[in-house]
């Protein structure tokens, strides 16, 4: 059989795989994308955060794939890719104590950003995958699905075969192909055990007759969160786990009517069971009683997927003539929404690495080594703020305090994508990216910010202190607070940094400006040499002025919408739900 040649093969054409087959056929790479299943299909990590969506914007303007550009806001997708999506104006977390009633004052919110940077969105991945797909094999990649790949030879290249009989050779492999990873698998790349803190086992599907959570707790006068919580990515929280509701029902223009639903739990605290998933699903939020009432007429509309650990790891990511993505390297948990975020910065680290390569013929370990440092560095971070975030689960107090550090890592995450996008946008110089791999902005959620690093490890330290049984809950809870404050990276025109305030407010434009100058005038140094040097309020207001006028085109409802969405937080599109079909006998 005649062995077929390229430069790059890649495995797995989820959406990692798939933008990177995209962005190497787009410029000259000839790339070998392989699946070994068939599109569409079911997938998780559908809620996306604006460090991620900022590194689409980032990824189609530096490499010339415009279609990547329609991922960076909910309003793009459900235009250009898929109405099957829902939209995300949010991270909401509620906290439940078993076997009592929601407490409305025990819930805090960050809210993610609002036209025209935003807003976030649930991806319903089995649409997003499959556009993603015929985006690379629109640009040329080659693509075989049904196909195994069962032995990589690497001898000065890359020899390939499949369980056909089929052999490829190519100058790199790429694995994208999650936990499963063929290359993991073949090369022993393993880590047993895994050493990750972060120890979590899970249940997950899709669901239809989720009620929203707004019906089934106090009214917003009461529990005063800036935004629906059903318009975003709700967290059930509880000792010792915590639950994604990500609807894909949220959206007037939707026309999904499912939500993903997935239940995680410390296997130290809720050892498996021996019931089926849907019992132990059932079973599980019969002990509290809003979440017994937001399901009660909800069903799964495909098989329960239980797995004993999420947690995976493996001893290097990148190697000679191969490269382990990150969600073929390693997973933490599901939590925050990170995996995305890692694997765009680790493609956006890749993609130029390979072109170079294919020019000059130099596919030497050391180009590539960076990358393997930089994803071992961004799984430890998540992992440290995952594993802490399980001990303060257990306690409000804890996690309202917990939960503002994860918030401003997000934050200065994203600007420094931003600032690398806007840096690009005004000189049209590529050699500006190359600050993305450069401190503070190499690190995912702002983790190589030297300021905010100190800040997140003296929080952490109270949080292990906790853990350890050394200090009150409720004692660490008031020191990460005074850490905060001391910090001064709070920013003082978000509300309140107190106890009795649980959301910084809005990401509208109209409250952006106030943040937006304190950045560049009152921050501190740190802030205001870094962020919006390069991306400042005259191109948001650009970017307002294209949004409108797109959405104008398509009528009056489309631009109200937008012009809501502009300027509100709170809506009730979730009391406009259709009417919940009557209870399972």
């Amino acid at each position: 059989m005649t062995e077929q040649k390229y430069d790059v093969a890649i495995l797995g054409s989820g959406i990692t795989g798939s933008i990177l087959a995209a962005i190497l056929a787009r410029n000259g790479v000839k790339t070998l994308l392989i699946e070994q299943g068939v599109h569409p299909r079911f997938a998780i990590g559908e809620s996306t955060v604006p460090e991620t969506t900022f590194h689409f914007r980032l990824l189609a303007a530096r490499y010339g794939v415009p279609e990547l550009n329609n991922l960076s806001t909910y309003t793009k997708l459900r235009r250009r890719v898929a109405t099957t999506c829902g939209v995300k104006r949010n991270f909401s977390f509620v906290f439940h104590r078993a076997n009592e009633k929601h407490r409305p004052e025990e819930c805090c919110q960050m809210a993610t950003l609002s036209p025209p940077l935003g807003p976030d969105m649930h991806m319903f991945r089995q649409d997003v995958d499959s556009y993603l797909l015929n985006v690379a094999a629109s640009y040329g990649a080659t693509v075989r699905q049904q196909t195994d790949v069962t032995e990589v030879t690497i001898d000065g290249g890359v020899r390939m075969k499949t369980r056909t009989g089929e052999e490829f050779q190519c100058e790199y492999v790429v694995d994208a192909g999650g936990p499963k990873a063929p290359l993991a698998e073949l090369f022993g790349l393993r880590e047993t055990p895994c050493p990750l803190k972060t120890s979590s086992r899970g249940l997950y599907t899709h669901m239809a007759g989720v009620k929203p959570f707004d019906a089934c707790t106090a009214a917003q006068s009461v529990h005063q969160l800036p935004s629906a919580m059903s318009q975003g990515t709700l967290h059930h929280i509880f000792e010792g786990g915590w639950m994604w509701v990500i609807p894909f029902d949220n959206h007037p223009a939707s026309t999904n009517q499912l939500c993903s639903v997935g239940l995680l739990l410390d296997p130290k605290i809720h050892p498996p069971t021996t019931v089926s998933p849907e019992e132990e699903f059932r079973g599980f939020i019969a002990r509290y009683p809003a979440l017994a009432d937001q399901f009660a007429h909800a069903s799964a509309i495909r098989p329960w997927i239980r797995a004993s650990r999420l947690q995976f790891s493996s001893t290097k990511c990148v190697g000679d003539r191969f490269c382990l993505v990150p969600h073929a390297f390693a997973f933490v948990d599901p939590l925050f929404s990170s995996g995305l975020t890692v694997s765009m910065s680790a493609i956006n680290m890749l993609a130029w690495r390979l072109i170079r390569a294919k020019a000059d013929g130099n596919y030497a370990l050391d180009r590539f080594l960076p990358i393997d440092a930089r994803v071992k560095s961004n799984i430890a971070y998540f992992d440290s703020l995952v594993s802490r975030s399980y001990v303060a689960f257990a306690n409000f107090n804890l996690w309202n305090a917990w939960y503002r550090v994860w918030a401003l890592g997000t934050v200065y995450g994203a600007l420094g994508v931003l600032e690398a996008l806007g840096h690009y946008l005004e000189t049209g110089d590529p050699v500006v990216f190359d600050a993305c791999e450069e401190a503070p902005f190499s690190g995912a959620q702002a983790s190589e910010l030297p300021e905010y690093r100190a800040l997140f490890e003296r929080a952490g330290a109270e949080i292990d202190r906790v853990q350890q049984g050394k200090l009150d809950p409720e004692e660490a809870s008031l020191r990460i607070f005074a850490a905060l404050k001391e910090s001064g990276l709070w920013p003082k025109p978000w509300k309140a940094l107190t106890r009795g305030v649980r959301s910084p407010g809005l990401a509208t434009v109209p409250e952006l400006g106030p943040f937006l100058k304190w950045v560049r005038k009152d921050a501190p140094e740190c802030l205001r040499k870094n962020y919006f040097v390069h991306f400042g309020m005259k191109r948001m207001i650009s970017m307002v002025f294209q949004d409108f006028a797109a959405e104008a085109r398509h009528g009056l409802s489309s631009f109200g919408l937008l012009a809501r969405d502009f300027a509100r937080g709170y809506n009730m599109d979730w009391a406009e739900r259709r009417a919940l079909p009557p209870p399972r006998q």
